[in-house]
């Protein structure tokens, strides 16, 4: 089974997550690709397709988003499977990730996962440092790989499910 995990991501953190993610379906015996979202040209060679975005402000980064809306028609007869990498440890308890829930609908998604993403300020450019210091967030790496690792091991076998049908 040939499978694409596609991110959007602007400093890497993003990135290292679809390739754990990667990782971890090709250990389990996938035939992964792993690309940029705004590389990707077309979805059709792939029977599955995890697609995962950097989260600022509620919204995916445009290149993540794009590769949904873009692809929407194919990806509804596709298993799909989106993820957010984001702040939630410093989410706002009414703050939802808004756009992951409305491209979950809009390709009928298996599923959405939401994992803490990583804040390393000396990345950040003059405006984003400026917000940073106004908002106040911790700053570091929130990252549970172990999670994502266990997340990916499902993902696995739901493929499996789906292909032995």
């Amino acid at each position: 089974m040939k499978v694409l995990v596609a991110t959007g991501s602007k400093y890497g953190s993003t990135r290292e997550v679809g390739v754990a993610v990667a990782e971890e379906l090709t250990a389990l015996g996938f035939d992964v690709d792993v690309a940029e979202a705004f590389e990707v040209g077309g979805v059709h060679f792939y029977d599955a397709i995890i697609v995962g975005s950097a989260v600022y402000g509620g919204l995916w980064r445009r290149d993540a988003s794009g590769l949904v809306r873009e692809n929407a028609e194919e990806l509804r007869h596709r298993d799909v499977w989106l993820f957010s990498v984001g702040m939630a440890t410093v989410k706002q308890p009414h703050q939802e990730f808004n756009e992951a829930k409305e491209l979950t609908s809009l390709i009928a998604a298996r599923e959405h996962k939401t994992f803490d993403g990583a804040l390393d300020y000396e990345k950040l450019n003059a405006g984003e440092k400026a917000i940073i210091r106004a908002l106040n967030p911790p700053k570091g790496d929130f990252r549970d790989f172990a999670q994502i690792r266990d997340w990916a091991h499902g993902v696995a076998t739901e493929l499996r499910a789906v292909a032995a049908l």
